[in-house]
This record gives C-alpha cells, structure tokens and sequence, in this order.
C-alpha cells in the first residue's frame, strides 16, 4: 500500500468516481482546498493502482479550545474503502509522521460517541481522551455547485495522542 498526499489527477478520479454522490465531489474539493492553501495535507492510500482510502490532516486542531490546550495538528476525517484490511491503520500511522515532520507536539481527532469500533482502532493506536469536554463537530453538506444541503453540529469524543 503506498499513502502520499493527493495530486490533482488524484482528485479528478475522486471526483469521477463520485458521480452519483454531489456531495462527496464538493467535499473532496475542499480537503484540495485545504492542501492547497498549505493548512493541511489530503492524503490517499493507494492499493494496486486503487485508492482504497484517504483523510485529512490538518495543521491545527479546528477546535479552538483543543487548540488552545494542545497546540495538535488534526486528522480530519478518516475513510478507509475497504475494511479490516489495515486501510485506517497505515493512512494514521501516515498522517502521525506528517505531524511529526511539521514538528507538532501532538494529534488529535474527534469521533463520533456512536462509532466505538473507530474509538477502539484510535485507542488501540495509543490515543486518549483529552482532559477537556466533548467538542461540537460543525460542518456543512453542500451539493456539487456548492449549495448548502444540510448543516451538522455533532458532539464528539476528542482523543489525543501526545508525542
């Protein structure tokens, strides 16, 4: 498996391979965005020729308060396309490098009470629950031409992992 950060022929797959799913096209838009503007790194797994996963990792936290504790760079988002297959482990184990490239003190994510198989991936992998309260995840669904569909306020977990 081979995880380095998106190219724009990378994006433009994505982007095709969204096709029934504006949403997700707009959404990997801005994680190019981010990349662009050098605030964070789009990374993708890459299984023979395929990509099999990809998150973001961002330079700080977007949590203003976990920023302001932490000072962590931040996985943004982890989506592996394939399961139980060691996906989500390698694009972690990546983005933890590029943290430590950048120097950062630490990483962190926030995960969604509900989904305690990812919790456990994340504890398994040495990160814990910061000292400070549950974080409110705030995004907006937008369709391709950018549209807002729906905005999201989701309490989160934020776990931590210190370097």
């Amino acid at each position: 498996m081979e995880i380095r950060p998106a190219t724009r022929s990378d994006v433009d797959e994505l982007i095709e391979s969204f096709a029934e799913a504006p949403a997700a096209q707009y959404h990997v838009r801005g994680r190019w965005d981010v990349q662009q503007r050098d605030d964070g790194l789009f990374l993708l797994a890459r299984r023979d020729g395929d990509i099999v996963g990809q998150t973001m990792i961002l330079r700080a936290s977007k949590y203003d308060e976990v920023q302001a504790a932490a000072d962590p760079a931040e996985i943004n988002g982890l989506h592996a396309f394939v399961r139980g297959e060691g996906v989500g482990t390698a694009l972690i184990r990546a983005a933890e490098a590029v943290a430590g490239d950048w120097g950062r003190p630490a990483i962190g994510l926030g995960v969604s009470p509900d989904n305690p198989a990812a919790r456990r991936l994340y504890e398994r992998l040495g990160y814990e629950l910061w000292s400070g309260p549950r974080v409110i995840d705030r995004w907006t669904e937008q369709a391709a031409d950018g549209t807002v569909v729906r905005t999201y306020a989701d309490e989160c977990d934020y776990l931590l992992k210190r370097f």
